[in-house]
């Protein structure tokens, strides 16, 4: 059974997942944001191709490089 984490008040990550983050960053020598920037890049590379194909992964990689932002239809 899989558990799902739900928001409390103004929470906008599971506190437990910041508090592995926060041992993971002191461990490599980085910034919080740094090791979730490197987490969520490392989950995007992962599951979009395995979501969309390689064409959603190259259209995430294709936006990063221009700077732009997705946007939904």
């Amino acid at each position: 059974m899989e558990q799902r984490w739900t928001p409390h008040g103004s929470e906008v990550i599971d506190p437990t997942l910041l508090q592995g983050l926060a041992i993971l960053s002191k461990a490599n020598g980085r910034s919080v944001v740094e090791e979730l920037n490197n987490a969520v890049s490392v989950y995007l590379a992962q599951e979009l191709p395995l979501k969309l194909g390689e064409d959603g992964l190259a259209l995430l990689v294709g936006e990063m490089h221009e700077g732009g932002q997705t946007t939904r239809a």
